[in-house]
């Protein structure tokens, strides 16, 4: 384990070295603490919709707008404490995949099949309900909802629920229009293409109060043990209406055809 030292400038130079160790959920939240450290509250533009990642971080250090120089150093210092790097050799192909190839050789048993596919059923059933209760009672104790693409993140059953809190404020008339779904001893992956009104603004997105169509791809991780879903990691895509209704150029050419 790397050793990290107690002043603002030593663990500066110790996240610097072990950035690529780190989740992108840690790092936002250093730069930030980082950020109002050095240049106080933010200031500048706030990134476009096309830059989500600029803009997760913008937003992450405006969210400390207010906060001491001094107290915005001290919580750095504190989050780099807890850090625990374990230094490991580098893997061989075998050993970097070998989790992948133990959840493939992983026999399909039928009955734990169905018990997958309708608990997922139930999710998708309280999730149409807007019942949150419903919808955490097939989630375990230590659920995880991830967004990788900017690197947010909802911890345990309270952050689910303030997920859904945030998701379904910001489009109060959801529709999941699912077009595939892959049911395995893994979990679930769905595919769905979602329409709504966008009322609030939702992580990164800026409301517009008008209505918006996307695509989303989102996997629920089982839980053998529990029987339940460990979260979700969700995959969201916009299509051309919605760069055209922000009067935005698509981010790639073949969408511009």
């Amino acid at each position: 384990m790397e050793e990290k030292k107690g002043t603002f400038k030593e663990c500066c130079f110790f996240v610097k070295t072990n950035t690529e160790k780190l989740d992108q959920g840690t790092l936002l939240k250093l730069y930030s603490y980082y950020k109002q450290t050095t240049k106080g509250d933010a200031t500048g533009a706030r990134p476009g919709i096309l830059s989500m990642k600029a803009r997760a971080k913008y937003d992450a250090w405006a969210n400390l707008s207010g906060m001491t120089k001094e107290k915005a150093q001290e919580k750095y210092i504190e989050v780099v404490q807890k850090l625990t790097i374990v230094e490991q050799a580098p893997s061989t192909f075998e050993d970097k995949h070998s989790l992948a190839k133990k959840m493939l050789n992983k026999a399909l048993d039928p009955v734990e099949y169905l018990e997958i596919k309708e608990l997922w059923k139930v999710h998708s059933i309280a999730e149409d309900n807007r019942d949150i209760e419903g919808l955490m009672s097939t989630l375990t104790e230590d659920c995880r909802y991830e967004i990788p693409q900017i690197g947010k993140t909802y911890e345990n059953k309270e952050g689910a629920t303030q997920f859904y809190h945030d998701l379904l404020g910001a489009f109060p008339d959801i529709v999941f229009n699912l077009t595939q779904i892959y049911i395995s001893p893994q979990g679930v992956v769905e595919e769905a293409t979602v329409k709504a009104t966008h009322e609030k603004d939702w992580l990164v997105i800026p409301a517009s109060g008008e209505p918006v169509e996307f695509e989303v791809a989102i996997f629920f991780p089982w839980d053998s043990k529990v029987k339940r879903f460990k979260g979700e990691r969700v995959y969201f895509n916009f299509d051309r209406k919605f760069y055209k209704k922000y009067g935005m150029e698509p981010p790639f050419p073949e969408l511009k055809k």
